[in-house]
């Protein structure tokens, strides 16, 4: 017997981490979810369609693209792992490498439109610009440089979430901004707003609790801290802080970290759920 339809789609998305705009794609183009509709027309998703939605996270975890998971589900088989993400990198590095902006403009749009943030940014963003920082040839400074500057854009313009908690990103130490830019995105992926507060200044960050409003505050972790500088600055932090970054890991180990810690916001958002305002699942 089919469960009854109940979950609006904003739930939908705090239960499966999938914004709604993906959601939509992959009723509209893939035919991947059928959702009843109020007399309104609002869609109301069920237990199966949740269930459904997780099926289809694991076979693009598994690197399998949008458009071959339809076909999975109704007939499951092996598949090559991570074949996907890694024909989707070696697209960003021809068009970046190329010069093509408007390529890979169009290769980001599509990437962010069809999955989830998490995936994106593990599997194909993050690995595509360590590979871009490592490039040895002439041009390899004005090829990283403008694949930058065009990320930031990008990822401005899809910052676009109106309503859900109000998450202020900071950084610490070493980091690059565009660290910032990408948890900002990933925040988004969990339905959080988000405020970029830049460089943390501990002198002016209680007034900005104070004015901005936010409900969490989390502070990207760089190289080039010590001990001494978190112990001085966990009377600063407002109660609900979280550290991320790779960098945390190495700072983990020495036993300095005097708030919780995660490598990335997702992995915040599913462990500390309750101070991010979501139902993870």
């Amino acid at each position: 017997m089919a469960s009854e339809p109940k979950y609006p789609i904003r739930d939908v998305s705090r239960l499966t981490g999938i914004n709604p705009v993906t959601l939509r794609a992959w009723q509209r183009r893939y035919g991947l979810l059928k959702p009843a509709r109020t007399d309104k027309g609002h869609r109301l998703y069920s237990e199966d369609d949740i269930a459904l939605i997780r099926q289809i996270l694991h076979w693009l975890d598994q690197g399998v693209s949008i458009g071959q998971v339809k076909g999975l589900l109704a007939e499951p088989a092996p598949v090559a792992s991570g074949s996907h993400w890694e024909q989707a990198r070696e697209q960003l590095m021809t068009a970046a490498q190329q010069l093509n902006l408007g390529r890979l403009e169009a290769e980001l749009l599509e990437l962010t439109s069809l999955y989830p943030a998490e995936l994106v940014l593990r599997r194909v963003i993050e690995p595509w610009l360590l590979a871009l920082a490592r490039l040895q040839r002439p041009d390899a400074q004005l090829i990283e440089q403008s694949a930058l500057s065009l990320l930031k854009r990008l990822m401005y313009q899809l910052l676009t979430i109106k309503t859900g908690p109000v998450i202020a990103v900071a950084r610490v130490g070493q980091v690059r901004e565009q660290q910032a830019i990408l948890s900002q995105y990933e925040l988004q992926g969990l339905e959080c707003r988000s405020l970029d507060l830049g460089v943390l200044d501990p002198l002016t960050l209680p007034l900005a609790e104070g004015r901005l409003k936010f409900d969490v505050l989390v502070v990207i972790l760089g190289a080039g801290l010590s001990q001494s500088w978190f112990n001085d600055m966990d009377s600063v932090f407002p109660r609900d802080c979280f550290f991320i970054g790779e960098l945390g890991t190495l700072y983990r180990q020495q036993g300095w970290l005097n708030r919780p810690f995660a490598v990335t916001a997702s992995e915040i958002a599913r462990n500390h759920n309750a101070s991010f305002g979501l139902v993870q699942n």
